[in-house]
């Protein structure tokens, strides 16, 4: 196969057409910056999706859970194995995605002869003094989407386009307070959930719009509804945080005092 070209294109080409598949009914993930730091949020039904990787960095995805978990623990691994070599500031997720996440992905999936990673994450890096916030989104076949400010997975490249799109029209002068971030994260996750799950030849790139133009109303009923099956999953990277450690799961309490009256 290796001798024709075309063969290993064809190859590749199924095997993203596979994956693309397997994703397509994955939990959204909404990062987004607020003013005391980065939150990570989505819903989920009994598998965590939400991680600490390192003192800054955080992680979440959509995909096979085995391979979500093998690349954590490669990431974990690899972040401390640093810090320890050298130092905690050392540590900075453009080292981990650029030369270790990045490239065991890409190699699986260019690699026809074996599994490819049923993935795609979204790594975060809380500002430092020198640095901005860090947002890195890791595709299957290991390519990179980078932001500052917010980024998002969904299981289509249609959901996420509109997803992006309504984050940046949200994204108005200063940095939201963390109530306010997490209404603007699941409304969004809302609307990738909506696209995603109507996603199929008869829908028209029109009406993905129109479903990302959803009001509120339409919005919450939508959340209600995937609550009653799930549960929302929130995480911030806070910066005045005492620890060293910026990582920090919202309890389920917290985020019910936050949604109370508004869901």
């Amino acid at each position: 196969m290796l001798d024709e070209p075309y063969r290993w294109l064809e190859a590749v080409g199924n095997r993203r057409e596979y994956i693309e598949e397997q994703l397509t009914t994955g939990s959204p993930v909404v990062g987004l910056t607020y003013d005391d730091g980065i939150l990570l949020l989505t819903i989920g039904r009994g598998q965590r999706k939400v991680f600490e990787i390192y003192d800054r960095i955080a992680l979440s995805a959509i995909g096979h859970p085995a391979d979500i978990e093998k690349l954590r623990i490669l990431a974990i691994d690899a972040a401390h194995l640093e810090g320890f070599n050298s130092s905690a500031t050392d540590v900075t997720l453009h080292r981990l995605v650029n030369f270790v996440i990045g490239p065991v992905i890409k190699q699986s999936f260019d690699e026809i002869f074996r599994s490819p990673y049923i993935i795609k994450m979204l790594m975060v890096e809380l500002s430092s003094k020198s640095n901005p916030n860090q947002f890195y989104a890791i595709n299957y076949d290991g390519s990179l989407r980078i932001e500052q400010d917010y980024e998002i997975l969904a299981g289509t490249e249609k959901a996420e386009n509109e997803m992006l799109k309504r984050l940046s029209e949200m994204q108005t002068g200063n940095p939201p307070v963390l109530e306010r971030a997490l209404k603007f994260a699941l409304e969004v996750w809302a609307i990738g959930r909506k696209i995603s799950s109507a996603e199929d030849s008869s829908v028209s790139d029109d009406e993905h719009s129109e479903i990302a133009k959803m009001d509120e109303l339409t919005l919450h009923n939508l959340i209600k509804e995937e609550l009653k099956h799930g549960a929302i999953e929130a995480a911030v990277l806070q910066k005045s945080r005492i620890s060293s450690s910026k990582f920090r799961l919202l309890s389920k309490m917290e985020i019910d005092t936050i949604l109370k009256g508004w869901l």
